[in-house]
């Protein structure tokens, strides 16, 4: 044993000494793809567990939480004084939380009304901490109470750096029409460094913002002998049917919910990349065994049995591996910590603004990571350590490696050909299932075939290219170079199956990304029919605003108003997005970007139009009744149509402003879509400027507003950019490394042309038209391979994973482009293995032949 363990160590240091660049290559390429998989992993549990302790901050640790199922509810004081009756809670807090701005500012701020004796038990870190040295009055007489990051925000506002966060200081709170000019008296100690929060008295806040008679929210604390599964179905069948109960766990699966698509998306694009990696493992070990095919066949004759000979390539591509995996464990963090800095904790996705979470790396993740590594790089020894095993010792002693020849006839190719055809037929019932567990896991299954299915396609397609070629009239040097392909093409079609791999990763990116850019590009064009456009952030606009847009000095000839609020239509989850607009109820296509029929709703019950992610997931259709959460009750509503919407994943309902008001709703305007007189645009932006700084306001055009729009879904795709240049770097290296082998394979061959008078320029051309050939199979295979998988991404992964549907917009000039630039990268890649080619000592290679 000790003497087998020197020589693995011996063979092990001869392959990383003698082959620098294609080892280092493979290291690299399995640390890429634990470095992507590591980081996303790192980045999503930082984002999440930095939600849910933001969650925790402001909500405080309750057992349950008494809430109105849509935003614009309350929960009556009446039914919190009934549940804390019940001898199974021991305490409720009554909440009310509103967004005010503070002196009209442009962001508003989380206001809380709280309980100060009840919150001490349930919502401890929302505690008040009172200025005893400044003349403020305290909580009980109208003080008002800033988180650290607040205050740092207002003494950046104020003149002087002290002024803005001295307590004592007066702070006009303003709600739409209603304003409180009240009294700062201290801070939040317990507040988180980011939280924008003020904490005030709950009937002093009542008093100023209402409701009068109700709260947003009572937290429930219950008795530690009671039940908490069998309370909350005992309560849920009293309370009205506008309020529900919300438990820590259906909060977690909320928040969990809410990138779940996302997360996993972006972890099956880093396994891709891992993948990819295990590719080009696979690739360096077969030419390594190839390379050294006598060496082994030397140590089998010795008395190295072929077990020991397998063990020993799996285990040289576990030394590739353990040190990837080690190095991608380090980038992956680094990768994670810098994606947090520049893209928010949730890569661009837009789930969780303006957080940078702490990265903080556990063990046991890294371990699996680790782990996957290390099997990835097995993974791609495997084969390569089966054709070792199986190598005919004398055969391999005396011409070296022997790559399986295939006859050229009917009878062969026709099984090589229904491999692929079935791979694609399987491909293409996968993409027609259902999702499972609200993920497209068929969908991954179907890409994961098709790329199979390209790989398996390329034998056949390598050896009819090259063996039509090699008998077409061409110089001697390429024929010849082309006819040992087309007899033994086991290298051109690992070189090839790198480059199907990547290029169809990345064309398949490519095609979706533009599809999806298209459709938000159409998409803006519905929805952004006016000029100019002002909104206040969920927060009412003035009415003194709205009554000077209705003058007849006004520069607007249309002034249409829309309101924004949300609703629970399942506690487990993101809530749905309510949007209460001027529509026609019989014409509502004039507005909204509708897909599919639209109904005429009947007169009785109020018309509803849902977006197609909301109709995804609760699987609903036009012409269906729905019991709408609404207004402190469940409302009867007609589905009338389904309309598509691009700015809300999780689901959004539009209903007509004459049917909320109908129902008894409050209309009080968000945002406004302006229509300026035709050629008094710019003195329309200047009507409204001392509006907006007045109130805090946010002014933009439809330009401007699109512009933004296409930004963010750039940026949200910032890492799937990065992915598709690392699929083709390792696509190209592979190609380098696998051409490179093949000459050393064919030095014999290569040898004896030059003794016979070819030139190095005639063997050079030979090398770089071998390499142009592959390449160019690999790209018609990867193309091929990548429109079929963007289908895939654009009408299955979408639409199963973020509700999202669009039209196949497939870029030909980016993708005829792109194959170009790959074809001429290929060709510089094999001038490597030319110049090998023409290198050869040519007396040296023949002599070592006899």
């Amino acid at each position: 044993m000790q003497a087998l363990s020197r020589l693995s160590w011996w063979l092990i240091r001869a392959q990383f000494t003698t082959r620098r660049a294609a080892t280092l290559l493979s290291m690299l390429a399995v640390a890429l793809g634990v470095a992507l998989g590591y980081a996303i992993h790192l980045i999503n549990d930082a984002a999440l567990a930095d939600f849910a302790r933001a969650m925790k901050s402001v909500q405080g640790d309750p057992d349950a939480v008494i809430a109105a199922r849509d935003s614009a509810g309350s929960v009556p004081l009446a039914t919190l004084n009934a549940i804390a009756r019940d001898p199974a809670v021991l305490v409720i807090a009554a909440v009310i939380e509103t967004r005010v701005r503070i002196d009209n500012a442009r962001t508003p701020v989380t206001l809380i009304g709280i309980d100060v004796f009840s919150a001490a038990a349930v919502m401890p870190d929302l505690l008040p901490r009172h200025n005893e040295q400044a003349a403020a009055p305290n909580l009980f007489n109208g003080g008002v109470y800033a988180s650290p990051a607040l205050l740092a925000k207002l003494a950046q506002r104020a003149p002087d750096s002290d002024s803005g966060a001295r307590p004592g200081r007066t702070l006009t709170l303003v709600r739409g029409e209603q304003q409180w000019p009240a009294t700062l008296a201290g801070d939040l100690p317990a507040a988180r460094p980011d939280d924008l929060l003020l904490v005030a008295d709950i009937a002093w806040v009542q008093e100023r913002f209402g409701p009068v008679d109700a709260v947003s929210e009572g937290r429930v604390r219950l008795a530690p002998d009671s039940d908490l599964a069998t309370w909350r179905k005992k309560w849920a069948q009293q309370l009205p049917a506008g309020l529900l109960i919300r438990v820590a766990d259906d909060d977690s699966a909320r928040v969990s919910n809410l990138s779940r698509a996302y997360r996993v998306n972006l972890n099956v694009l880093a396994l891709v990349a891992l993948l990819t990696g295990a590719f080009l493992v696979f690739a360096t070990q077969l030419t390594s065994v190839a390379q050294r095919s006598t060496q082994f066949a030397l140590l089998g004759v010795l008395g190295l049995s072929p077990r020991m000979r397998l063990l020993q390539v799996l285990l040289e591509g576990l030394a590739i591996g353990v040190p990837g995996a080690l190095l991608g464990l380090g980038l992956g963090y680094a990768l994670a910590v810098a994606f947090t800095r520049l893209l928010g904790g949730d890569l661009g996705g837009g789930y969780f603004a303006g957080s940078a979470p702490p990265i903080i790396p556990l063990p046991a993740p890294a371990l699996v990571f680790l782990a996957l590594g290390c099997l990835a790089s097995l993974a791609g020894a495997s084969y390569p350590a089966y054709l070792n095993r199986m190598q005919p010792l004398a055969q391999a002693l005396k011409t070296g490696f022997a790559q399986q020849s295939h006859a050229d006839t009917a009878r062969a190719r026709l099984p090589r050909l229904r491999l692929p055809l079935f791979l694609a037929l399987a491909a293409l019932a996968l993409a027609q299932l259902p999702p499972l567990f609200a993920l497209p896991l068929a969908g991954y299954a179907a890409i994961a075939l098709v790329l199979v299915a390209g790989i398996a396609s390329a034998p056949l397609l390598t050896q009819l290219l090259f063996g039509w070629l090699s008998a077409q009239a061409l110089p001697a040097p390429q024929r010849i170079a082309l006819q040992n392909v087309a007899q033994a093409p086991l290298m051109a079609q690992v070189a090839a199956s790198g480059l199907i791999v990547s290029f169809a990763l990345t064309a398949s990116m490519v095609i979706m990304v533009s599809s999806f850019r298209v459709a938000v590009d159409q998409w803006l064009d519905h929805v952004l029919p006016a000029p100019l456009y002002l909104r206040s952030k969920a927060t009412p606009l003035p009415q003194d605003l709205l009554a000077a847009l209705a003058q007849p000095d006004a520069p607007f000839t249309r002034v249409e108003r829309m309101a924004n609020a949300s609703l629970i239509i399942d506690p487990q989850r993101p809530q749905v997005a309510l949007l209460v607009r001027e529509i026609d109820r019989l014409d509502p296509a004039a507005r909204l970007p509708v897909t599919g029929p639209l109904l005429a709703p009947p007169a009785a019950l109020p018309a509803v139009w849902i977006s197609e992610p909301m109709a995804e997931i609760y699987r609903l259709a036009p012409g269906q009744t729905l019991r709408l959460p609404l207004l402190g009750r469940e409302i009867e509503v007609f589905i009338g149509g389904v309309w598509r919407d691009y700015g809300r994943q999780f689901g959004a309902v539009v209903i007509s402003r004459h049917d909320y008001q109908q129902l008894g709703g409050d209309f009080q305007p968000t945002d406004l879509a302006l229509w300026p007189r035709p050629g008094e645009e710019a003195h329309a932006s200047a009507w409204l400027a001392p509006w907006a700084d007045q109130y805090g306001l946010e002014v933009a055009d439809s330009a401007e507003i699109r512009r933004l729009s296409l930004s963010i879904f750039d940026k949200s795709f910032a890492v799937t950019y990065v992915l598709e240049a690392a699929a083709m770097l390792i696509g190209l290296f592979g190609l380098a490394v696998t051409l490179a082998a093949s000459v050393w394979l064919r030095a014999r061959e290569l040898a004896t042309l030059g003794a016979l008078g070819f030139d190095r320029r005639m063997l050079s051309r030979a090398v770089m038209l071998e390499g142009a050939l592959i390449a160019t199979v690999g790209v018609l295979i990867g193309l091929a391979c990548g429109v079929g998988i963007g289908a895939i991404l654009t009408h299955v992964v979408n639409p199963q994973a973020f509700h999202w549907r669009m039209a196949l917009a497939i870029p030909w000039a980016a993708l005829v482009t792109g194959a170009a630039i790959t074809l001429a990268a290929a060709v510089l890649a094999s001038r490597h293995a030319a110049r090998q080619a023409t290198r050869l000592p040519v007396a040296q290679v023949l002599a070592s032949a006899q």
